[in-house]
């Protein structure tokens, strides 16, 4: 596929202008049905564009996609597929910054990117998470649900924290494949844009 790293920009771009109208729905309220169950939507295409995104990944540093991810759309098959054959796709939450005079001589780097182990989610988190959206997407069956106030009632305190957790993973992230790949952040801080830079892994630090 030709020109992947504007293909995961673009992609990365849509997720931040999803959580822009998350942010805006979040600010009416959360205790309307309807309101969160536009935000589940919201936040299942985000998981999709993950989904897309490490497939790009994938494609940009091994040069290939398993077969049975192209012209996928389910996110929850992307990510048992990339699992069972062991390619780490995920996006890493991370920080960067300067590299101090330790890390510039030992390392030769001007700047670090250093990973947030506490905001990562897992293939199977982000499975758990589309399934726990997926339950906002279909109409409620009068036979075996309360109604619309009761179902937001229970759920929307699991949503939020599932919004917060997904936004928490890419916000700013890198993602690398053999060592190869992007860092990424939604919101730059100067100009508020969403920027990639493409790096290559040197060390540990």
């Amino acid at each position: 596929m030709n020109n992947i790293p504007d293909k995961y920009i673009d992609l990365m771009a849509i997720v931040r202008k999803r959580l822009d109208v998350i942010d805006k729905i979040k600010s009416l309220g959360k205790d309307d049905f309807y309101l969160s169950e536009t935000v589940a939507f919201h936040g299942r295409k985000i998981i999709e564009a993950i989904a897309f995104s490490c497939l790009l990944a994938v494609d940009n540093s091994l040069k290939s996609v398993p077969k049975d991810a192209k012209g996928q759309y389910n996110a929850e098959k992307i990510f048992k597929t990339l699992k069972k054959q062991g390619i780490n796709a995920l996006q890493n939450p991370s920080s960067i910054r300067q590299a101090n005079q330790e890390e510039k001589i030992q390392h030769n780097v001007n700047v670090v990117i250093e990973g947030i182990p506490a905001k990562c989610l897992t293939y199977d988190e982000l499975i758990s998470i589309y399934q726990n959206l997926h339950n906002w997407l279909h109409e409620l069956n009068p036979y075996t649900k309360k109604g619309h106030i009761e179902f937001n009632n229970t759920n929307q305190e699991q949503l939020w924290d599932d919004i917060s957790r997904l936004e928490g993973m890419i916000e700013h992230h890198a993602m690398l494949v053999e060592g190869i790949g992007f860092y990424c952040t939604l919101r730059d801080k100067v100009t508020g844009d969403t920027k990639m830079i493409p790096i290559s892994k040197i060390s540990d630090i």
